[in-house]
């Protein structure tokens, strides 16, 4: 096999820096460590230039110069060199690092005697915790273990502190906690909202879910999202519907939002910027009584959710009004090429229900 190819198949973060094979710059990878290499070719015998990293194997490196003549054989002899040196350091280290999870695991368990739940992997690569707020709502934490104890998976709104690792399990749960703790007036906010409210989206909602998407009957909703570290703010409100009906509930809020009152109950605020004393419930169906498809579903799919996702575009007919998933309409415009046009990020054809104009943004 050719050198060069030989070279880049074991060294691939290697480069030749001549067509003569003899100066290589680049790193070689060594149980999980990067050594920086700058080898060249010296009176026929291989220089590596040492730095802190290599200064440990300084003399090995002086003994395989001596020895190997060809760079490639130099660099095998290298590596093996310097992962039998190394390996035996990093199993002993890892020895010691497991020790310390388990005991800070047994000294968390011990300590935190109100939690829910709390279970380590048995390869000792994850803690997940179950815990109660303050209303009884259950909050869920992964913590990973690789050197130090990260927050892997949790079910609050994301902030910066959740990316930072720590050398303390205890330290990672209360960040967990205190931020709970701050999201208290989020959450109760959000549960007013679903059990005060025709909630359309998320069908299962979780801490995280910062929005949600309100109906007011079968023709329009509202898509509510709240800053969670700061709920007493003006929250964003998309109103998605015939454009008949969402002009006048733009109008109020763009009437109302300058009295928006700070200190006072946000879902109240909201109903004021709305001007409803309540939001409408969400409907029951007799029993045995039959509809071909239940409010928001998809004209084309006939399924409220496609990945997840309901439907936003609506017919601007006011003899259809009939509503679609993006991927839906999207595919039907495609379909009928010939009677579709686009203009910029946009798709314009004919409404499958009642072949009236319609358009539709690029997924």
């Amino acid at each position: 096999m050719n050198e060069a190819i030989q070279l880049l198949l074991k060294f691939p973060s290697l480069l030749p820096r001549n067509g003569q094979l003899t100066e290589f710059d680049g790193y070689l990878n060594i149980n999980r460590t990067d050594y920086e290499i700058h080898l060249s070719q010296v009176n026929g015998k291989p220089f590596l230039e040492i730095n802190e990293k290599l200064s440990t194997f300084r003399q090995d490196i002086d003994h395989l110069s001596d020895i190997y003549t060809n760079p490639l054989n130099f660099l095998d002899a290298l590596s093996e060199t310097i992962s039998s040196k190394t390996s035996s350091a990093i199993k002993k280290n890892l020895a010691d690092f497991y020790r310390q999870v388990l005991t800070e695991y047994a000294e968390f368990r011990e300590f935190y005697i109100n939690l829910q739940s709390c279970v380590i992997t048995p390869d000792l690569s994850e803690v997940s915790i179950t815990t109660l707020d303050e209303c009884d709502r259950q909050h869920a934490l992964t913590v990973a273990i690789d050197g130090t104890f990260r927050i892997a998976r949790h079910d609050l709104p994301d902030r910066d502190d959740f990316a930072k690792p720590s050398a303390s399990l205890s330290v990672l749960y209360e960040t967990f906690v205190k931020a709970i703790e701050e999201l208290q007036p989020y959450l109760y906010l959000m549960d007013r909202f679903d059990s005060a409210a025709w909630v359309l989206d998320p069908e299962t909602p979780k801490p995280k879910d910062c929005y949600r998407r309100i109906a007011f009957d079968s023709s329009i909703s509202v898509v509510i999202t709240v800053d969670p570290w700061k709920p007493d703010g003006i929250p964003s409100l998309q109103f998605l519907g015939p454009e008949r009906l969402t002009n006048s509930f733009r109008s109020k809020v763009s009437s109302n939002v300058e009295n928006w009152d700070y200190k006072a109950d946000t879902f109240d605020e909201i109903l004021r910027l709305l001007e409803m004393e309540h939001f409408p419930p969400k409907p029951t169906l007799d029993r045995g009584e039959v509809v071909l498809f239940s409010t928001g579903e998809c004209c084309i799919c006939f399924s409220s959710r496609l990945n997840q996702k309901l439907p936003e575009i609506v017919c601007t007919n006011p003899s259809c009004e009939q509503v679609f998933h993006v991927e839906c309409l999207y595919q039907w415009l495609v379909s009928i090429a010939a009677k579709t046009r686009q203009t910029f990020n946009e798709l314009h054809g004919e409404c499958p229900n009642c072949e009236k104009h319609i358009s539709c943004p690029l997924p």
